[in-house]
């Protein structure tokens, strides 16, 4: 199989040339970035067609690299979902060539999308400060903004609000956490622009994909209660996570995060913060913290070593899980899992 990266020249061809190749009776070729969010729009594409999949595997959108096979679907795609150059880096330039049949469905961009302000890296003494009172954690308004055009936030300017200007993650040009797909109430919306953008592209599958739609949200309704019930006892067991890309989870089940390790997991924190962490698995009673499939575990051992402090590993990308309809619910039922296992008593 021809797995060669590409270098932008031959991006752009490959995505202009296959062009002419796409199928006009066919179902609608569709491109999806990351695994949770292909698990969305297949669901809503239930009896109609499958979309294809970008990044799979253990691949991280930090610093994943186009193959040849992904720049032909591009170019054969007529609707892309993604959540934005932010997050997923490599489709910035592809996106920018696609033909003028494609839809592109930026997900940071979609009205009605609650978006959380970047905390940074090391501990969070203002989360401790105001804990988690909301039980679906939606309505601290000067952390939270809600689309109305674009991402822009009325709150812009209050003081403790914190937002990480120094390390990476993505987050140079954005002041919002892209992981928008951990809040449940993003995951609706986002079945809702889905299901516009597919109705649009092909009217004549318009009833398949509204009843998919309305059978998707109401999934998701029902097993966001099922693992509120789960976690309820934990709310008061703090945790370190590796990097902080968990607080939509969080506030929609009011957990009690203390800190991450880095914000970005491609530039390792300094020795300061490392001392910072450990300190607090000390005197805070931290129950647990977090690694990731997709990082290598080094800087937790360091973080933990000779603490008696439980680990275990959080997936937000759904790395064990096959795509499809049921990966959004298994990517959330598994990092509850982990929760559950890890502030546990047991």
């Amino acid at each position: 199989m021809w797995r060669k990266v590409l270098g932008p020249a031959a991006m752009v061809f490959a995505i202009s040339g296959s062009m002419a190749a796409r199928a006009s009776d066919a179902a609608p070729e569709v491109v999806v970035s990351l695994k949770p969010l292909h698990s969305l729009v297949a669901g809503t594409m239930d009896g109609v067609g499958m979309p294809q999949l970008l990044v799979t595997g253990a691949a991280s959108p930090h610093t994943y690299q186009m193959r040849f096979s992904d720049a032909q679907a591009l170019g054969n795609a007529d609707l892309v979902v993604w959540v934005g150059e932010n997050l997923e880096t490599f489709l910035s330039r592809p996106i920018q060539n696609l033909g003028a049949d494609a839809k592109v469905v930026t997900l940071h961009e979609v009205p009605g999308m609650r978006l959380l302000r970047n905390r940074e890296g090391g501990l969070w003494e203002h989360e401790e400060e105001e804990g988690h009172d909301e039980e679906e954690g939606h309505e601290d308004e000067d952390q939270v903004a809600e689309n109305e055009e674009g991402h822009e936030d009325e709150h812009e300017e209050e003081e403790d609000v914190h937002v990480d200007e120094h390390e990476g993650h993505g987050h140079e040009h954005t002041e919002f956490d892209m992981h928008v797909w951990l809040d449940p109430s993003n995951s609706e919306r986002i079945v809702d622009v889905v299901e516009e953008a597919l109705v649009a592209v092909d009217p004549a599958n318009a009833a398949a994909y509204r009843r998919n739609a309305d059978a998707m949200r109401q999934r998701i309704s029902g097993h966001v209660a099922e693992i509120r019930e789960r976690l309820e006892p934990l709310h008061d067991r703090s945790f370190i996570v590796f990097h902080d890309g968990y607080q939509y989870f969080e506030r929609a089940f009011a957990l009690s995060g203390a800190g991450s390790i880095t914000v970005d997991p491609a530039r390792p924190p300094g020795a300061r913060r490392l001392a910072e962490l450990r300190e607090a698995l000390e005197e805070r009673h931290v129950a647990c913290v977090f690694s990731e499939p997709q990082f290598e575990p080094d800087l937790v051992r360091t973080v933990t070593e000779g603490l008696g402090v439980r680990t275990a590993a959080l997936d937000p990308l759904g790395v064990g899980f096959d795509p499809g309809p049921d990966a959004w619910f298994e990517i959330m039922d598994g990092l509850a899992s982990a929760f559950e296992d890890c502030l546990g008593d047991g």
